[in-house]
C-alpha cells in the first residue's frame, strides 16, 4: 500500500468491530487530480497536502469542496484506527481489551457524501482542523482521546487519560497530603518533600500556563520546558537546601503523579494500576521506525510490525527471566534454590504476604523472605537482560521494513523508546509488589514469572 492511499481508502468497521478499507473512487481522483506527482510516492510530506485540501474546503466550489474533504476523511479514518492500534499494543494484554472494542467508540464515518452525521468524532476533528495549528495527525491523535464515551470505556478498564501535567495541575497541597498520608501511607518526611515539590511547580507550571491562556493558547498540558525545572529545581533548593538537577525533578513530577493517579482510580474504579497514555510523554515506538510502506500490499506495514512486536516482547520477557532465573539458582545451593523458586511462586502467583511464606519454606520472618528473593535486584536484572534481548529482536525485525542505513541512525532512539517501555512494566510490577494484593489483577512482569514457572515446573536436586 502506497502512503497516497490514505486519502483515498476510507477505513471503516465490520458487524464484529475489526477494521476494513474501502477505496473512495471520488478520492481517488481528485486526489490524482490535484496531486500526480504524489500518487505513486513511498514518503509523502503530508503537510502541504492537508493544507492545500483544507484550503479547497473553505472556498471552492460545492463539488471540490465535498471531494477534498472526502480525502481528509480517509486520512483521518486511517489515523483513528492507529490511536486503537497503539492503546491496544500499550495496555490491552494488561488491561483486558482489543482495538475491536475501542474502534466502535472512535471510527464513526460512514463514507457517505455530502458528509450528514453531525455527531460524528470524524465531522468533529474536520471541522475543528486548522493547519495553522499543527498536523491533522496530532490534532485527530488529540480529539480521539478526548472522546468522552472512549474515556470511559478505558477508565472502566483502569487506563485513566490525563496527562501528568494535568493532574498534578488540578491537585492542590492539602489535598495531596491527605492522598499521601491516608492512602499511600507515607513518612512525614516523604510527604513533606512531595508537598515541597508540588508547590514549587505550581508555582512555575500555573503562572506561564495562565500566561499562555491569557495569549490564546490552549490544548493539553505540555511537559515542563527546560527552563521551568531549572526555575523548580531553584525552588526546591530553597526549601530543602538540597539541590536537584533538572532530570532528576522531571523524574520526580512523573513520580508523584502516579501516586496520584493510583489513588483516582482506586477511588473511581477500585483498581489501583493504571498508566497515562499521553502521547508526549509515551513515544510510539514506530515513530522511531519510520516503516517503509511500499514493501507490503495487503495490510498496513504498521499494523504488522505493532502485532509482532506485541509477541516479540513477550517472548523477549519470557527468555530473560529464564535467563535470569536460571543464573540465580545455578549459584544457590540446591536447599536455597528450591526456596527461592517456591517464595516467587507464592508471591506472584498466589500472592500471599511475605510473612506467610516465611512459614512455608522454612524461614522465621518476613525479612528473610525479603532478603532471599530481593526482588528489586531480580527485577534490575531482568530489565538489563530484557533490553538487550529486545533491542536486538527489533532490529533484526526492523529489517523487514525499513533499511539498514536507516535503522543506524534510529539506533539510540530505539533503544531509549525500548527502555522506556521496559520501564513502565517494571514501575508496574514494583508497585505491585508494594501494594495489597486486593487492589491488584495481575502485572504483565507477574503473569510472565507465572507462565514461565508453570512451564518448566521446576524440580529442583534436594
Amino acid at each position: 500500500m502506497n502512503a497516497a492511499s490514505k486519502y483515498w481508502k476510507l477505513t471503516k468497521i465490520n458487524a464484529n468491530g475489526h477494521s476494513r478499507t474501502e477505496e473512495s473512487s471520488q478520492a481517488k481522483a481528485f486526489f490524482q487530480q490535484q496531486f500526480p506527482q504524489f500518487v505513486n510516492q513511498v514518503d509523502l510530506m503530508n503537510a502541504p497536502i492537508q493544507k492545500h485540501l483544507w484550503q479547497i474546503c473553505q472556498d471552492s466550489a460545492l463539488s471540490d469542496r465535498t471531494s477534498a474533504e472526502l480525502c481528509l476523511r480517509c486520512y483521518i479514518s486511517s489515523q483513528i484506527e492507529q490511536v486503537c492500534i497503539q492503546l491496544e499494543t500499550q495496555f490491552g494484554q494488561n488491561y483486558g481489551f482489543s482495538r475491536s472494542d475501542l474502534l466502535p467508540y472512535v471510527l464513526d464515518d460512514d463514507g457517505k457524501v455530502p458528509f450528514e452525521t453531525s455527531r460524528s468524532l470524524a465531522k468533529q476533528i474536520l471541522q475543528s482542523f486548522s493547519p495553522d495549528r499543527g498536523s491533522l495527525t496530532t490534532w485527530t491523535i488529540r480529539l480521539v482521546k478526548q472522546c468522552r464515551s472512549l474515556n470511559t470505556f478505558l477508565l472502566e478498564c483502569g487506563v485513566y487519560m490525563l496527562s501528568d501535567w494535568a493532574m498534578l495541575n488540578d491537585t492542590p497541597p492539602k489535598r495531596l497530603q491527605k492522598v499521601l498520608e491516608e492512602f499511600h501511607q507515607l513518612t512525614e518526611g516523604e510527604i513533606q518533600q512531595k508537598r515541597d515539590l508540588l508547590e514549587s511547580y505550581r508555582s512555575v507550571y500555573l503562572r506561564d500556563r495562565l500566561q499562555q491562556r491569557q495569549a490564546g493558547a490552549s490544548g493539553q498540558c505540555p511537559p515542563p520546558t527546560d527552563l521551568q525545572l531549572q526555575e523548580i529545581s531553584h525552588l526546591m533548593q530553597q526549601k530543602t537546601k538540597r539541590q536537584f538537577p533538572s532530570n532528576t525533578i522531571l523524574m520526580q513530577l512523573q513520580d508523584l503523579a502516579d501516586l496520584l493517579r493510583q489513588h483516582r482510580i482506586s477511588v473511581r474504579t477500585g483498581k489501583l494500576i493504571t498508566e497515562s497514555i499521553d502521547t508526549s510523554e509515551n513515544p510510539n515506538l514506530i515513530a522511531h521506525l519510520a516503516i517503509d510502506e511500499s514493501d507490503r500490499q495487503d495490510e498496513d506495514p504498521q499494523i504488522q510490525f505493532l502485532e509482532s512486536y506485541q509477541q516479540g516482547f513477550m517472548t523477549c520477557l519470557r527468555d530473560a527471566l529464564e535467563f535470569v532465573i536460571t543464573e540465580k539458582v545455578r549459584k544457590q545451593k540446591p536447599q536455597e534454590a528450591q526456596s527461592f523458586i517456591t517464595a516467587l511462586q507464592l508471591f506472584h502467583c498466589q500472592e500471599l504476604a511475605m510473612g506467610k511464606i516465611a512459614k512455608q519454606v522454612g524461614l522465621k520472618a518476613q525479612f528473610q523472605v525479603s532478603r532471599l528473593l530481593n526482588l528489586k535486584e531480580f527485577r534490575n536484572d531482568v530489565r538489563h537482560q530484557l533490553l538487550k534481548l529486545l533491542r536486538d529482536w527489533v532490529l533484526n525485525k526492523a529489517e523487514e521494513y525499513v533499511h539498514p542505513d536507516r535503522l543506524r541512525q534510529l539506533d539510540n532512539q530505539i533503544e531509549i523508546a525500548l527502555s522506556e517501555q521496559i520501564e513502565t512494566v517494571m514501575q508496574a510490577a514494583e508497585t505491585e509488589a508494594k501494594k495489597p494484593k486486593s487492589y491488584l489483577s495481575g502485572s504483565v512482569f507477574a503473569k510472565s514469572v507465572c507462565e514461565y514457572l508453570d512451564e518448566q515446573q521446576f524440580k529442583l536436586e534436594s
